[in-house]
């Protein structure tokens, strides 16, 4: 990276829609340095149901108005929702995004995926997965991400949140899971067949996150507390989002933190009025300083020391010059996942 000092924003607002707008304008000549060509943003719709999960429309807005000051030949809202892509384009208010400022709604899980990168699986070894054709060849990437908490990264902020772009049913395979060809066909099919239907996918998938919570239980009683499983499923996802950083790496990010959510996300925590946006180019830098008003260290979340490690980014504080509110004087300490003291022992995970 240089001795060049990454530029990351941190604004207040007193609306969702002001504190990403008050965020851009403070490194706004940065952003418009890397907007060409189609530009892709991309929200998070981890449910298409729950509003404090997901990307909404008052975060996107502000980017969509500064791109239309831009040089960009055209615009597209990407997204592989987990759920619905359509429900959360309907239920977020994107359609008025849509009409607004002309730009094509897309699901990127409609996408074809002819491109693979090869991940690790929670043993270290090797495996693959696809990754859209719109995401890979869009001239620029804008990740507009939701600050949470998560079960095994600690964080999901702008990289994680290019996790969108993979194919959907092979995504448990970047937290080093194995679940079999079979397993993942019949997955694609079903969840093609039922996401339109919310009642039928919060049933489905709430009955999964219960599933993997007893059997995280059974497996914490077993081991005594142990979790090996656990800690290399959280060195297997750091591994794999600094893999995926080294194809599908935002060129901007833009992290909604005006309610944030702590404890156990990415789904289910509960909601922090933080009153915040984070904005930049460097999304490694923004991620880090997002973690930092999160109450985490940086260097010690897995994904962001791999990503420091491999030069896709700055993830010390030091190295970046913030720019807006003193993050000393608008963090807090966020409840982390329950898992936090197994994601903290990612490094124990493989012989390195």
């Amino acid at each position: 990276m240089g001795n060049i000092r990454p530029r990351v924003a941190v604004a207040r607002g007193e609306s969702r829609e002001s504190a990403v707008r008050n965020a851009i304008s403070l490194v706004r000549e940065d952003i418009l340095a890397k907007v060409r060509g189609t530009v892709l943003v991309k929200p998070n719709f981890l449910s298409s149901i729950t509003y404090l999960a997901s990307t909404q429309a008052d975060a996107v807005r502000p980017v969509l108005e500064l791109l239309s000051e831009s040089s960009a030949k055209s615009v597209i809202i990407g997204e592989g929702g987990s759920r619905s892509t359509r429900q959360a384009f309907d239920r977020f208010g994107y359609r008025e995004l849509e009409r607004e400022f002309s730009v094509s709604l897309v699901d990127l899980n409609r996408d074809r995926y002819s491109r693979e990168i090869e991940i690790f699986t929670d043993s270290g070894r090797k495996h693959t997965i696809g990754y859209s054709d719109l995401a890979a060849g869009a001239d620029c990437r804008i990740s507009v991400a939701v600050a949470k908490t998560h079960d095994a990264a600690v964080v999901t902020l702008s990289l994680k949140n290019m996790m969108g772009c993979l194919k959907r049913v092979k995504r448990p395979r970047m937290h080093g899971l194995r679940l079999g060809w079979t397993v993942e066909s019949t997955g694609e099919l079903l969840w093609n067949v039922i996401e339109d239907h919310s009642p039928i996918i919060k049933t489905v998938s709430g009955s999964m996150f219960r599933l993997v919570r007893l059997g995280r239980k059974i497996r914490r009683k077993i081991s005594g507390g142990k979790m090996p499983g656990l800690v290399a499923q959280c060195r297997a996802i750091s591994e794999n989002l600094a893999v995926l950083g080294t194809v599908l790496l935002p060129d901007v990010a833009v992290i909604d933190a005006f309610e944030a959510m702590e404890g156990e996300g990415p789904g289910g925590g509960t909601p922090v009025p933080l009153g915040l946006a984070v904005a930049g180019t460097d999304p490694v830098a923004c991620d880090a300083v997002m973690a930092r008003l999160m109450g985490f260290d940086p260097l010690s979340v897995g994904y962001l020391a791999l990503s420091r490690e491999r030069g896709l980014g700055v993830a010390d504080l030091n190295g970046i010059e913030i720019v807006g509110e003193n993050p000393e004087l608008v963090s807090r300490s966020f409840l982390p996942h329950s898992n936090y003291p197994y994601q903290m022992r990612w490094r124990e995970a493989w012989n390195d």
